[in-house]
């Protein structure tokens, strides 16, 4: 376990809050070489690396990234993360959207946030 890891106040994995319209997804890279899935969205969005040291490689190439910092993806451009450290942690940001990248209100329908959260669980 990193010391990272062993100070963190509570378990850090992979879990979603979806708070106003935001949606958050952390995504925790627990040993050096760790990938996420390469995918691509219909949105811009940001990722957070709170955390470690990724390389991102994407449609353009690939760039390595040091915590604290923000990454943003334009839409359309596949992408995957591969930790360089032991431990790293990326949080994905942004707004909710439907699958064609359309910003949509939660409080319009109460299963909006459920549905979305199961949508990219398995998409992602």
């Amino acid at each position: 376990m990193s010391e990272v890891q062993a100070k963190a106040p509570r378990r850090m994995d992979g879990e979603v809050r979806i708070v106003d319209n935001v949606f958050v997804k952390m995504i925790p890279l627990t040993s050096k070489g760790d990938t996420t899935y390469g995918h691509a969205h219909t949105y811009d969005h940001i990722t957070l690396l709170s955390v470690g040291r990724v390389l991102m490689k994407h449609d353009n190439g690939q760039r390595e990234f040091t915590a604290p910092c923000l990454i943003v993806t334009p839409k359309g451009i596949k992408h995957e993360f591969v930790s360089l450290a032991d431990f790293s942690l990326l949080c994905c940001i942004h707004a909710l959207r439907d699958e064609a990248g359309e910003v949509i209100a939660p409080e319009t329908d109460p299963s909006v946030a459920a549905n979305y959260t199961r949508y990219l669980t398995v998409q992602e």
